[in-house]
């Protein structure tokens, strides 16, 4: 069974730098790999799939509602970007790895490729500090820092550098 999508390609496109034109083939497999391993680390399975089956069930409401839209929706959007960014200049094909370049355009430097995921990987990071304050404040009882599969990580940390843990 394909992964159920927690927000949809268009939205990202609309709401971040990313164009229309970028190919959705590259693009879904991003955010796929985001929810998998920025938000269900996050949520902890139990939290993650009961809000895939109201998802699925169009029956997202309450405290639910609120998680996906006002810190799932956010974080999912801007942390893809921010690996879309890293990996979209790359192709793999019958001719092997290649980077994609335009006649008569510079090539970006892969330091200013890192700045620009960054931005976005710090608001993901924001929403994921907002996150957990709201989920003290909101205990759902799937959420669970202790399960038989994935755990809920409380101090996920996207950003590159030096990290000292939640103040």
């Amino acid at each position: 069974m394909p992964e159920l999508l927690l927000i949809e390609p268009q939205t990202i496109m609309t709401d971040t730098i990313l164009s229309g034109n970028v190919d959705i083939d590259k693009l879904l497999p991003i955010i796929k790999e985001t929810q998998l391993k920025t938000v269900e680390e996050l949520l902890g399975s139990e939290l993650y799939d009961k809000i895939k089956e109201l998802k699925e069930a169009g029956t997202l409401a309450d405290d639910y509602l609120t998680l996906v839209n006002d810190y799932i929706k956010p974080i999912l959007i801007n942390q893809t970007v921010a690996n879309y960014i890293l990996i979209s200049p790359y192709t793999v094909g019958n001719g092997g790895f290649f980077k994609r370049t335009y006649n008569g355009v510079e090539t970006t430097d892969y330091k200013e490729v890192e700045r620009v995921s960054q931005i976005y990987s710090s608001t993901a990071q924001m929403y994921i500090n907002r996150f957990n304050k709201w989920i003290i404040a909101n205990p759902l009882v799937e959420y669970k820092t202790y399960q038989e599969e994935v755990n809920a990580i409380t101090n996920i940390n996207l950003n590159n550098g030096w990290y000292f843990g939640d103040k």
